[in-house]
């Protein structure tokens, strides 16, 4: 369901970058784990982080899609959202991170990052998208139609 990305001319100070890159790096063997062994990982890493705002998830997700331009890609929704969440948190907060499916036919799965109840850097809406795996921050507000899964 993810198209390509249009690319991103924003130039962050380098410290972010490499901070990005490295997170895309992260993101890149993460995805490699089963998807129960990657929830409990990112679980771990949001402890004592407080939830992102949507400002705040919204920059770090321009600042991975300007760190690799693999995260641009068509099929990259997982690692870049892998990516976006650990980049929030090299920042001391945590979006709400989830892997889901649209509701109706076709039944493609997708990866995504939420903030102050909203999509972040996503078409469409809540009401598109079941939600099957999410790891949000203690405190966090959530989509309405969202079902959400904890371990």
């Amino acid at each position: 369901m993810t198209t390509a990305l249009p690319a991103d001319r924003t130039r962050f100070p380098l410290r972010r970058r490499l901070a990005a890159r490295t997170a895309v790096g992260a993101a890149h063997l993460l995805t490699r784990l089963a998807p129960h062994r990657l929830e409990r990982v990112l679980t771990r890493v949001a402890r004592g982080a407080v939830p992102s705002t949507a400002a705040q998830a919204t920059e770090a997700r321009e600042l991975v899609l300007a760190a690799s331009l693999r995260m641009n890609g068509q099929r990259s929704c997982l690692p870049r959202s892998v990516a976006v969440a650990l980049t929030c948190r090299l920042g001391g907060h945590w979006p709400t991170w989830c892997v889901g499916t649209l509701m109706s036919p076709p039944f493609s799965p997708h990866a995504w990052v939420e903030a102050d109840g909203g999509l972040i850097g996503e078409k469409g809406d809540h009401a598109h998208w079941a939600r099957l795996i999410s790891v949000a921050a203690p405190g966090a507000v959530t989509g309405s139609r969202a079902a959400s899964s904890s371990r």
